[in-house]
Order: structure tokens, then sequence, then C-alpha cells
């Protein structure tokens, strides 16, 4: 895949961080990886839109995307967030030749994009990337589950604290460089919804915000404002 001002290719590749490629076999690993694209995305852009073929298979191995649902009423709802414990263009395994969402960078993203036909190839023949591709497949239809569920029943303070809970778990990180209209779609409200939630869990200490950034400063805090979802997600982590 060629270079585009969204995707910058790193000449020298760091320690493998990629939860899912780190459990295969060494030798599966390097026939996998080796005519892989390590790149940077940098926050903001989108790695794909819906309809696009699906040519690569992104590994993750720090930062966080999101994954988009456009309606048609104009309305953008995020169904998912992934970080390095996972992978985007699963759909292709799947029999699925093209993206039903729009993977966007949330927070600067480092890894590797693996052709779709090499990873394809690699699937079938491989009982070990089966169990592990498989395994990840099933914890996110509970993810999805869950979000479902939650999105139904729980306030948006309730869901803005999960989100947050769940999107610095899987960037390792404690502060999260997302705008208001970042913030409207991990929560699936408006914008006056999420900002009496802000000022909530400020009120409170669990974050500090700033323009374009939330800071978790008491972590607890956050669990306890959080719904029981949080707690059925965090188990899904590695």
């Amino acid at each position: 895949m060629k270079d585009t001002p969204l995707r910058r290719k790193v000449p020298r590749r760091p320690a493998l961080k990629n939860h899912l490629l780190l459990q295969l076999p060494v030798e599966l690993r390097e026939t996998l990886l080796g005519d892989a694209d390590y790149v940077e995305l940098p926050a903001g852009p989108a790695l794909a839109h819906i309809g696009d073929a699906i040519a690569a298979a992104y590994f993750p191995d720090g930062g966080l995307l999101s994954l988009i649902s456009e309606m048609t009423t104009g309305h953008h709802i995020a169904i998912a967030a992934v970080g390095a414990e996972g992978m985007i263009g699963i759909g292709p395994l799947l029999g699925l030749r093209h993206f039903a969402y729009s993977p966007t960078t949330l927070v600067p993203s480092h890894g590797y994009l693996i052709r779709t036909d090499r990873l394809l190839r690699a699937f079938n023949s491989s009982e070990t990337l089966r169990g592990v591709v498989l395994a990840y497949i099933g914890g996110r239809l509970g993810d999805l589950a869950t979000a479902a569920a939650c999105n139904r029943v729980h306030s948006h303070r309730q869901r803005l604290a999960r989100w947050l809970l769940v999107a610095t778990d899987k960037a390792r990180q404690r502060s999260l460089p997302v705008t208001h209209d970042a913030l409207a779609e991990m929560v699936g409200g408006p914008r006056h919804a999420v900002t009496a939630a802000l000022k909530q869990l400020s009120a409170q200490g669990a974050i500090a915000h700033r323009r374009g950034r939330v800071e978790i400063l008491r972590r607890a805090v956050l669990v306890d404002e959080a719904c029981e979802c949080y707690a059925t997600a965090a188990k899904l982590l590695p």
C-alpha cells in the first residue's frame, strides 16, 4: 500500500506490542510480518471509509482507533474502540470484503499493515491463527452486545465514565486527546448531554477536562460512576 498524508511508513520497528501477534508462534508471526508495512497514523483522519475495499488488516502496537458507523441522518456513532489488544480489517476472514464502518484514529497510533491476501492464506492454513482471531472476534461480539444494552438503559454520565475507562485501558495512557464531537460519538448522545456529564465527573474530581483533552485524575471515582458494563468489558481485555 502506498504512503498517504494519513499514513507514514516507519523504517525501524520497535518491540512488538500487539496482543494478537504476540500470541502466535515466532515462525508464523514472521511469515505474516515478512512484507508488512509498519506505519504511523496521526490523530483525526480515518484509516478507511465505509464501503472501501479491505486491502489490508491493521494490527496496532499502540494508540487507539474508533470504529464509526454513519447514519443516513448524519449522525456518527462509535461502535467500538481498538488498541494494541486487537486488529482492524477482520471482514475478509469472515467473507466480507468492504468496510462497514470508518476506522478513525483517536490517539496517534502505530502498527502493522498486513495485506489481506497474505492474512487470509495464513488464516486458512493455520489452526493456531484461526484460534487466536476467532477468540478475539468472540470478545468483540461480547463488547457489541454489552454496548447495545448499555446505550439503551444507562445514563450519559455512566456511559461516558465507561468509555473513558475502556479507552484509557486500550490506549494505555491516562490522558486522551479527544474533542467534544468524538466524545459525543463515543457516548452516543448529543453534545449538551456530554457537556453535562463532563461537568459532573469534573466536579467529583474524577477527570480534568480541557479543550480537546480529558485527563483521568481519580480512576477509582470514575469506576464508581461507570455502569456495570465496564467490569464486563474489562474482563475481555488482555
